[in-house]
């Protein structure tokens, strides 16, 4: 696919994204029912990403489109896009509270994007070398369920992205079965940071930062 297409992203509450090539290919990642809080995604995609199978991420029936679900690690493909299903744990006792998680890494537009799903640990050095380079990171900060502000910020520095998009925190919207933080405790004492205002943001792969910048999505 051609390095000049523009690549656009946008924020449906939670981990779940719907990120879009013009209108090559649509991808969306971790989608939910309603228990979560947010309304449930109204969303259409070619493909549906699902990191893990709990409720809040892997409601597969709300994506219209028919999509394809690329689950698990190893070398997917779907749309003629390669995804990377790379191993990880949701907690720090190798998965024994919450199981296992998968962080998924793709091209698009002649960027990799990587979205690392209910991480609960830092990375280790297999992980971020199976990942290779990153562009663009969808990464949580809320802790509690997944890694927290202080982890995500080493997460970040261990990869060295271009772009880095916050998910998984708390917001006024999110329903009060979510004991998380919210996202100014990961911003906090960060450089390049970004406040969208808007649930929207566009990259090609020439307009990319040269320094790692935090892009908040509003809701």
């Amino acid at each position: 696919m051609a390095d000049k297409e523009e690549v656009t992203i946008k924020w449906l509450g939670h981990s779940c994204f719907l990120i879009s090539l013009d209108d090559v290919v649509k991808i969306v990642t971790d989608p939910f029912d309603n228990s979560v809080g947010y309304p449930k995604p109204d969303v259409t995609a070619d493909v549906c990403l699902v990191s893990h199978d709990h409720f809040d991420h892997n409601c597969v029936s709300v994506v219209k489109g028919n999509p394809e679900v690329v689950k698990g690690t190893g070398e997917k493909k779907a749309k003629e896009v390669n995804f990377k299903g790379v191993a990880a744990f949701h907690d720090e006792k190798q998965g024994s509270l919450r199981g296992e998680n998968t962080i998924f890494v793709w091209e698009l537009g002649g960027m990799r994007f990587a979205h690392v799903g209910d991480l609960g640990t830092e990375l280790s050095p297999d992980q971020i070398k199976e990942m290779g380079q990153v562009d663009v990171l969808f990464v949580p900060t809320g802790g509690y369920y997944t890694i927290d502000a202080a982890t995500a910020g080493k997460v970040v520095s261990s990869l060295n992205p271009k772009v880095v998009i916050p998910m998984h925190y708390k917001t006024p919207v999110l329903g009060p079965n979510f004991p998380i933080a919210g996202v100014d405790e990961f911003l906090k004492g960060k450089e390049n940071v970004v406040k969208v205002g808007k649930n929207s943001v566009s990259f090609k792969k020439e307009t990319l930062p040269e320094k790692t910048t935090i892009y908040v999505l509003g809701y």
